[in-house]
């Protein structure tokens, strides 16, 4: 998905060339200027930094998404193994965000699934979606919220293909749209460990993201949406001026 194409809306639509050894491969994902030569161009900041520049969000019509977000509810078994698994695998190393849906707990995520959880945590095997929880659990209902990877035959059975004539073509002619002015977005480029029902700022994160916190320039945005079942993007209104 990248981004929500029926929610999203910008009142302003740029071409700019991609900067120099720039690789944009994700829809939805927060652009900066830079100048090259004298001219404005676009890249992703891979580390984000405060002096970045925002100038809109990435619209690719060559793109095949490789990664997306997921917001599920698991019911940790009242007795017995702790267990429980989530419906997507390759989930993506601390991307992964987990509360106790009855006390609002947010769980620390340990990543190393081996042996037992420690109290207030849970186990995720990121490579398979496993999930080993705390005997404080048991019986409770855990609301989880990440990122994971695609493979191709996944993203083109969610997302559709590109027709053959229609892939790589910013690429190839180092062109690309950008959504900007004043509007809304709603994509999966987030952070999924942070909270977005909280009053903190939003922020640039490394590699385009959305996130809280950390050392990027504060996005001129609000959060409308918060990832939820029903719908798993972040959706923010902006006003990205070019």
């Amino acid at each position: 998905m990248a981004y929500d194409l029926k929610l999203s809306h910008a009142s302003l639509r740029l071409a700019r060339a991609t900067a120099a050894g720039a690789v944009v491969a994700e829809e939805g994902k927060i652009l900066v200027a830079v100048l090259e030569g004298g001219e404005e161009k676009v890249k992703v900041a891979a580390t984000a930094a405060s002096t970045d520049k925002v100038i809109g969000w990435s619209m690719l019509a060559d793109a095949q998404p490789g990664r997306t977000s997921s917001v599920e509810e698991v019911v940790v078994p009242s007795s017995g193994a702790l267990t429980a698994d989530l419906r997507n695998q390759a989930l993506v190393t601390l991307k992964v965000r987990a509360v106790v849906k009855s006390s609002g707990q947010v769980l620390t995520v340990d990543e190393t699934y081996a042996g037992a959880p420690a109290n207030d945590s849970v186990k995720v095997d990121l490579a398979t979606g496993a999930l080993k929880f705390h005997t404080d659990e048991a019986g409770e209902t855990v609301v989880l919220t990440y990122l994971y990877d695609l493979t191709i035959t996944q993203s083109v059975q969610r997302f559709g293909e590109r027709f053959i004539n229609n892939r790589n073509l910013h690429t190839l002619h180092g062109q690309m749209e950008l959504g900007c002015g004043f509007g809304e977005l709603y994509t999966d480029q987030f952070d999924p460990s942070k909270d977005y029902a909280s009053a903190a700022a939003l922020t640039l994160g490394d590699n385009g993201i959305i996130t809280k916190g950390g050392v990027g320039p504060v996005l001129a945005a609000e959060v409308v949406h918060v990832p939820s079942l029903d719908n798993p993007s972040l959706g923010i209104r902006y006003r990205f001026m070019p």
